[in-house]
């Protein structure tokens, strides 16, 4: 394996002295990444000076099954460990599993928003889409993220466009994750982005509304509300949005893991799980004795 390895890596580099885009892409820094050959691993850089660029020719390296390679380990620099809760936005070029990441424990894609009491939902699921921004738990507050199969290699995407939206039917969100540094030089009155460190008025973690000279890394997501195309009552004024909106984690099966708040001013949101013991009766807080209690309908311990 080694020496064929070796021998592979001689050829390839004597097509990139030739000039091949491709062969060169694997150490070109303006990619956004860097691939680890030997270890099938491949690193995304998420800081504010880059934009992860990968093409249909980037793919053809990443994906050598007809060597017994490929890349089986994908790994994210989001640089220093700064965010002060568990949430994070993510966006990759490749389908992942949530099980095969550390430390994200779960994963939530918005679906849906009721405008009666502003509530914003997102529905927990097992995987990652490949060009697809999702809303992320972690186990705690990450300066990198590693997602790695046990067999078999992920299947890397073109990243294609800068950035890829989900947009939420009958209401005016749209949550966008871009692969490229999106930049607001003048303060946009309907987006909010995630806040990766503090400022004024605002800690690190938070959903903030976006102000003057803001400016969001690769990998992330943000909010966009556009009141246009709604209905017949709406106008395209989103300077009324609401104060707060209610934010909704629900389970793969519709039901309610979470309820918070994300204050649009702000942008903070709060979390609030529910406990009940075993006759099922609402707790003022968390329980001190975690195996006799039943959180998120899973006993605690």
């Amino acid at each position: 394996m080694k020496k064929l390895h070796l021998t592979r890596f001689a050829a390839m580099a004597t097509v990139a002295l030739l000039g091949s885009t491709a062969a060169w892409a694997q150490i070109d820094p303006d990619k956004g990444y860097s691939l680890d050959e030997e270890y099938g691993k491949l690193t995304l850089f998420s800081t504010d000076n880059n934009a992860i660029k990968i093409t249909a020719s980037d793919v053809e390296i990443f994906d050598e099954s007809d060597y017994g390679y490929g890349i089986n380990t994908i790994k994210v620099e989001r640089g220093a460990a700064s965010a002060s809760t568990p949430y994070i936005t993510l966006m990759l070029p490749a389908t992942v599993n949530v099980s095969e990441g550390y430390p994200v424990s779960a994963a939530y894609v918005p679906t849906g928003y009721h405008t009666g009491n502003h509530t914003l939902d997102f529905t927990q699921t097992t995987v990652i889409e490949a060009n697809k921004p999702y809303l992320a738990e972690t186990v705690d507050t990450p300066s990198e993220i590693i997602f790695k199969k046990n067999s078999g290699h992920y299947t890397i995407q073109p990243t294609g466009d800068n950035e890829h939206s989900t947009t939420l039917e009958n209401s005016c969100w749209t949550f966008t994750g871009s692969y490229a540094k999106k930049t607001w030089e003048t303060a946009p009155a309907n987006v909010y982005g995630y806040a990766a460190a503090s400022g004024d008025g605002y800690e690190a973690g938070q959903f903030v509304k976006v102000g003057n000279n803001v400016t969001l890394p690769p990998l992330r997501a943000y909010l966009t509300c556009t009141r246009k195309g709604l209905a017949k009552s709406s106008t395209d004024d989103v300077s009324n949005l609401p104060d707060v909106i209610n934010v909704r984690l629900l389970g793969k099966s519709g039901e309610t893991l979470s309820i918070g708040k994300m204050n649009t001013r702000t942008g903070e949101i709060q979390m609030q799980d529910r406990y009940y013991d075993l006759k099922g009766r609402k707790l003022n807080g968390k329980p001190q004795n975690k195996i006799m209690y039943v959180n998120k309908k899973v006993i605690k311990h």
